[in-house]
């Protein structure tokens, strides 16, 4: 937070009084002001100006709404950096790695994988492959290769993170949860869904006893195993558990856009019962917060934009249902390859509500 203060002088009758005002800056424009100032000084590529970016590009990360202008600046200070310290630095990795991670979570997967390889391949060079931060490389890497439709190479990296984890740190030590629940996913993204629930299951249970069936964590944990159940037929099981999960996550403290993620959940679910007045009614509150907290092209906000297309379809709206998938194509398309299952899904799914 910055703040600036000027003095002026102001004469009532045949007196001066001297009166302060204050200019109070948040955070990001305090950072960008001395990020441009820096630039200015010293030029683009000089080390302050790029740790000076930096800051700034984590300013506009934490606003769900700038991840994309985040994502584009972390990009940049990647290049800078590789360029002045050569790829094997450590300022250069951690770069690249941070930049790679917000390009995952802003759904550019594609390039996320080639800045998370480097990133992965660097530190298992220059770290060694049971150090923490490659162990946070190759995670966020599965990460990527899930969403890409890409489970099994996948597997193979959150197998290997959490056997590694769980040796040094234990089976309930948080980051171990973590690759667990990683691991889990990759399982259910490639149709192993018993497997999948089972370890689930396990990781509900064990952060349960190690946070509280109150907490955080464990609300995390159950959002995961409903989905789970859910593909693996238990439709009603899988209702009653998220909505244990949204009514836990109003008592939480707010985390942007979560209540949204568990509603998008629970309204899929009602609609293969045929509830679908009442996944409507949700889905539409859904994506009001997702456009909300994240804007409108952000993948949270997709994802619940897609599952209400699907709702209006049904419903008899196909014409608004249409122009929905077309704007959940063309953000997919700018961000998948174009085998993609979801591309394919989405054309599928345009075609049979535009005949002919």
């Amino acid at each position: 937070m910055g703040i600036l203060r000027r003095r002026r002088s102001r004469k009532q009758h045949d007196e001066s009084e001297p009166t302060e005002i204050t200019i109070t800056l948040d955070a990001l424009t305090s950072a960008s002001l001395h990020m441009n100032a820096t630039i200015r000084r010293h030029g683009e590529d000089h080390p302050e100006s790029i740790e000076a970016m930096r800051i700034v590009a984590y300013h506009l990360a934490r606003d769900a709404r700038r991840q994309q202008d985040a994502a584009a600046l972390l990009h940049h200070v990647a290049g800078l950096t590789y360029a002045n310290l050569g790829p094997d630095h450590p300022d250069t990795l951690t770069a690249v790695y941070e930049a790679g991670d917000l390009q995952c979570a802003v759904g550019n997967l594609e390039l996320a994988e080639q800045m998370l390889r480097e990133a992965l391949a660097g530190r298992e060079r220059v770290l060694g492959r049971d150090h923490p931060d490659t162990l946070l490389a190759a995670q966020a890497l599965g990460v990527v290769l899930t969403g890409l439709g890409r489970p099994a190479e996948a597997q193979a990296l959150h197998d290997d993170v959490a056997e590694r984890r769980e040796r040094s740190l234990g089976a309930g030590h948080e980051s171990t949860l973590i690759s667990r629940g990683k691991r889990a996913d990759a399982l259910r993204s490639a149709g192993r869904f018993e497997e999948a629930a089972a370890l689930f299951r396990e990781i509900v249970a064990d952060t349960d006893r190690a946070y509280g069936p109150d907490s955080w964590k464990a609300t995390v944990a159950r959002n995961n195993l409903a989905a789970t159940e859910f593909q693996l037929g238990h439709a009603e099981a899988a209702a009653d558990l998220f909505r244990d999960v949204l009514r836990a996550a109003t008592r939480l403290p707010e985390r942007e856009g979560f209540a949204a993620r568990v509603r998008s959940n629970l309204a899929t679910v009602l609609f293969g019962l045929e509830r679908y007045r009442e996944a409507g009614v949700l889905l539409r509150d859904s994506v009001a917060e997702c456009e909300r907290v994240f804007g409108p092209d952000h993948p949270e906000t997709i994802q619940s934009v897609a599952n209400l297309a699907r709702v209006l379809a049904v419903e008899g709206d196909r014409s608004t249902a249409a122009e929905l998938t077309r704007r959940c194509l063309a953000h997919y398309e700018a961000r998948l390859p174009p085998t993609h299952p979801r591309l394919t899904e989405l054309r599928e799914f345009l075609d049979d509500l535009e005949p002919g």
